[in-house]
């Protein structure tokens, strides 16, 4: 299956240029590529604080159906980032997954990140399931951005036979300080995944400039023996198409068949004791 990472650098607030930009790149790929995944927030940009209320939009909003009739026109799946308009005045940071022509699945992104220069839990709403869906020989799971961090969401999406982990991030640099490389932590990270799960982890971050933050790229496709494969450069916009192939998927789990071997019901007696006991303190 052959996936293209669209390293893009989204106009702040503007969601009619971005979506005109998607839908020109998506044209470009025609017969080229099976699969293109933008960053997180692709549609609108990353640092909106009270403006997430008025660029939310819900599963039936234009946009959401050009980049349909896109991707019904040329054959290409697309998965992307944008605020979802949920019930009442929720707002949830999301990903929706386009698979022939049809909105397929959407993930909300279940941690927020509220850290370092962080501020998402001010206004996004916690999204509360991990989502599967099939493409081709794979099954995928979108995450975004710090969900990655928390190590049970990758570990439910591996129990529900995840064989494509696809994270749509928007990192920038000192994100989380000097003393912390965001760069070097997402590539060890998504190794990680792909190594322990024996799965491709494919990770799309966007570039430019917000306020004073700089979001640096350096998108990555990471195959199942945790082999940096295919990589954007930092800082420019880029894309870049990786063929990956499932029988690598079958052969790397034959050789390390770590889920084959793990004990849900263990997993779920320790987290009710801990639950237990973090209640009872």
């Amino acid at each position: 299956m052959r996936v293209t990472m669209a390293q893009t650098n989204p106009v702040f607030g503007d969601v009619q240029e971005n979506l005109e930009n998607m839908i020109t790149l998506i044209y470009q790929y025609k017969n080229e590529t099976d699969l293109i995944v933008f960053p997180e927030l692709s549609l609108t940009g990353y640092l909106l604080k009270e403006k997430v209320y008025d660029l939310a939009i819900t599963l039936g909003s234009h946009e959401i159906k050009q980049i349909c009739e896109v991707s019904r026109e040329t054959g290409i799946n697309v998965m992307f980032g944008f605020i979802e308009n949920g019930k009442g005045t929720r707002v949830y940071n999301s990903s929706v997954f386009i698979k022939d022509g049809e909105v397929s699945s959407i993930q909300r992104k279940i941690y927020p990140t509220t850290y370092g220069i962080f501020e998402e839990g001010k206004y996004f709403a916690r999204g509360k399931k991990v989502k599967v869906d099939e493409i081709q020989d794979f099954t995928s799971s979108m995450l975004i951005c710090n969900d990655l961090w928390h190590p049970s969401l990758p570990h439910i999406a591996a129990h529900k036979h995840c064989s494509l982990l696809v994270c749509l991030i928007n990192s920038p640099e000192g994100g989380l300080g000097s003393t912390y490389s965001s760069s070097i932590g997402w590539e060890r990270l998504g190794q990680f995944y792909a190594g322990i799960y024996g799965c491709y982890v494919i990770i799309v971050n966007r570039v430019g400039e917000e306020e004073d933050k700089s979001f640096y790229g350096n998108s990555k496709v990471i195959d199942p023996y945790g082999q940096v494969v295919d990589q954007c450069p930092f800082n420019d916009e880029s894309t870049q198409t990786c063929e990956i192939d499932y029988s690598k998927v079958k052969e790397i789990r034959k050789i390390l068949p770590i889920m084959r071997d793990e004990d849900v019901d263990l997993t779920i007696r320790h987290y009710q004791e801990i639950a237990s006991q973090e209640n009872a303190d």
